[in-house]
């Protein structure tokens, strides 16, 4: 999970905050949701402990692909990078995600994301052949600006157990 979590913070950064395209009305751009990723969010987590965290979003579609730097608390934790890969059968818009790290480590394997009205689903694996971790983080919107999401892992890949939860906001 290294990929995806600032370890010193302890703070999730692929706990992306977006608006879902049925929210906004938006279905044949598939970078029209992402920019309203941009600008300041407050995140209460709940699980495993509470606390709240000040996430700075700075987000630019860079021609095919879009790119966020990711802030927590003011300490960079990411640049996240989407790449669209179409919809899915069902109408679900789906993409390839990236997260690189400020320290430069490798990045890992793509990452996907599934955004399906009001649900976003971002699934990846860490560990390796022998014994891949399963992990999803689920955001379900309320509106256009709260979220609520939960990370989970799986060993298996059905049984998951959550490993941080909570909502975000919209700050102005």
């Amino acid at each position: 999970m290294k990929r995806w979590c600032i370890l010193g913070a302890g703070f999730c950064v692929l706990t992306l905050l977006f608006v879902a395209r049925t929210v906004l009305g938006v279905d044949s751009d598939p970078y029209a949701s992402l920019k309203l990723y941009d600008g300041d969010w407050e995140v209460q987590v709940s699980v495993p402990e509470p606390k709240t965290d000040h996430l700075e979003n700075h987000c630019a579609q860079t021609g095919l692909f879009f790119a966020c730097e990711q802030k927590v608390n003011g300490k960079t934790g990411a640049l996240v990078v989407f790449l669209p890969m179409g919809k899915a059968a069902g109408g679900a818009q789906e993409y390839r995600t990236q997260a690189l790290m400020p320290d430069a480590s490798p990045a890992g394997e793509w990452g996907h994301l599934v955004i399906d009205a009001d649900t976003w689903v971002y699934t990846w694996e860490s560990g390796d052949a022998k014994n891949p971790v399963h992990w999803r983080n689920t955001n379900r919107f309320s509106g256009k600006e709260k979220i609520h999401f939960e990370v989970q892992k799986s060993e298996d890949g059905t049984t998951w157990k959550t490993q941080m939860m909570g909502d975000e906001e919209h700050k102005h």
